[in-house]
């Protein structure tokens, strides 16, 4: 079974879902959580996908603690259902965090794709840090993107066994959809003076939400010659407040969020991104693209290492000053996929499927 309940789950385990078609092991039962229940739809249709079974959407008035208890018990159901062997959940968020607990509470062979990632507080950022490394204490398996993502989990004590260096899924659907657009015979030039601009994160709700966008408004004032787009989060304790600062202001579109493809067009085209993602942190430097990330901590010091990704305190000043720094330098050449990449060379979940197939293999125990 495969549990995802956002939109970057799913961008992120379509590989995975897909590799098993190619592999020996039967096609697994894909589980649309309910946390954001039409994004995960529109995602799985992107990849060619769908869900075969939807479970009832989370209301979004719920606090953390209530949505976390109610995906917990609707993955239950699900799992007494199906009564799978295996449960891959992805990431950290509520979905995977819950997914875990509930696969794991049921007996199944828990699976965490994108494993070992920290950064250096246990609860920043929350509740994305605190999900992590609950759910590495219910999995059995870690898939890890990067070395020292592994090393994270050595030294908690993690099984050396049970630790498998894969690289990120997320890799293997950026290096799909850039060599569809790249092959392509005639395609849209990019603006070499767009600012691409995404934010979501808990973190950065209510007044860092505002703080960030009069650094834009403050961006746009000394760069009138450029242009910001802007897919606007459903989550309205964002959305409000972006609309009210920027919906007016004629350089800045506001959109609904883009389908994957479309945004990394996009994206790959713009002189600079600015953005609270951890995903874009991975794709930006195969995008050739600089990015500023507005948050006090990354759990992706590898992002970091490649040059294109800087991180920024969340004040006007800092982010202005940032911005204008990385707009100022010239263009660098996109980081190749391949052995040396930070995050891997694209093929992820070929691997995650090997070693589930070899396990699979296995006789299930007395």
């Amino acid at each position: 079974m495969v549990i995802s309940g956002t939109r970057p789950e799913t961008i992120k385990l379509a590989p995975v879902i897909r590799a098993f078609d190619r592999g020996r092991c039967p096609r697994p039962v894909v589980v649309n959580s309910g946390q954001h229940p039409t994004a995960v739809q529109r995602s799985l249709e992107e990849f060619g996908l769908h869900a075969d079974c939807t479970l009832p959407s989370i209301h979004s008035t719920f606090n953390l603690a209530t949505a976390v208890r109610q995906l917990e018990r609707n993955i239950r159901s699900a799992l007494l259902q199906y009564r799978p062997r295996f449960v891959l959940v992805q990431g950290d968020t509520s979905t995977a965090y819950a997914g875990a607990r509930a696969a794991a509470a049921e007996g199944c062979v828990v699976a965490h794709i994108e494993a070992g990632l920290r950064t250096a507080y246990a609860a920043e950022p929350f509740p994305e840090e605190w999900f992590r490394r609950r759910i590495t204490s219910h999995a059995d398996l870690h898939f890890v993107p990067t070395p020292g993502s592994r090393a994270n989990l050595l030294a908690e004590g993690v099984d050396p066994a049970a630790v498998h260096l894969v690289g990120n899924t997320g890799i293997d659907s950026l290096r799909l959809v850039l060599e569809e657009i790249r092959g392509e015979p005639v395609r849209t030039p990019g603006n070499p003076r767009q600012v691409a601009v995404t934010l979501h994160r808990r973190e950065n709700w209510d007044e860092n939400a505002d703080v960030i966008c009069d650094a834009l408004l403050d961006l746009a004032a000394r760069r009138p010659d450029l242009s910001f787009l802007l897919p606007v989060h459903p989550n309205p304790r964002i959305a409000r407040r972006i609309s009210r600062k920027l919906g007016a202001h004629p350089c800045f579109s506001l959109v609904e969020p883009m389908r994957y493809r479309e945004f990394v067009t996009q994206a790959a085209g713009s002189a600079l991104i600015v953005s609270d993602s951890g995903g874009i942190q991975e794709e930006a430097p195969h995008l050739g693209v600089p990015l500023l990330v507005p948050r006090s901590c990354t759990e992706r010091p590898e992002a970091l290492a490649t040059g294109f990704v800087r991180l920024v305190d969340v004040s006007r000043q800092s982010i202005v000053r940032e911005a204008l720094d990385l707009l100022a330098q010239p263009r660098r050449e996109a980081v190749p996929f391949g052995p040396q990449a930070p995050f891997g060379d694209g093929f992820a979940a070929l691997r995650i499927i090997e070693v589930i197939e070899a396990l699979a293999a296995e006789p299930l125990a007395a």
